[in-house]
């Protein structure tokens, strides 16, 4: 997976199985195959596994244009448990300036079900 225009590869999200779906500045979308690897000891999907795929949609979209960012805030919400075995984040431009960009990022399962809601920041590092 390309995180960054620079053709630097994202090694973390190739390690856990992430796949580009698409990839814009407005928004971006990956998907995981799930595991047993990718279960806590409870059996429940890694909420670390959750948090890493929406982070890694939301790197994809704010660095899919000319500019590099890089995070400032991250913070995510569980909303349920995970059923299928498919998850799917799509991060959405919510708002930028000259130097930030914010993003909501929902996680889903291949039921549609809401697993996630991610809100991060980016701060712009050139142009």
């Amino acid at each position: 997976m390309q995180a960054l225009n620079s053709g630097t590869q994202d090694y973390f999200a190739e390690l856990l199985g992430v796949e580009s779906l698409h990839s814009g500045f407005e928004k971006s979308a990956c998907q995981i195959r799930l595991g047993e690897h990718h279960r806590n000891a409870l059996g429940g999907i890694h909420g670390g596994l959750i948090f890493s795929l929406a982070d890694i949609a939301f790197a994809a979209a704010c660095n899919a244009g000319s500019a590099v960012y890089i995070g400032l805030q991250a913070e995510v919400r569980y909303m349920n448990g995970v059923q299928g075995d498919v998850l799917t984040a799509t991060a959405t431009l919510m708002g930028s300036s000259r130097k930030i960009a914010h993003y909501q990022v929902l996680v889903t399962d291949n039921g549609d079900t809401r697993i996630a809601l991610f809100s991060a920041s980016a701060y712009r590092l050139s142009q």
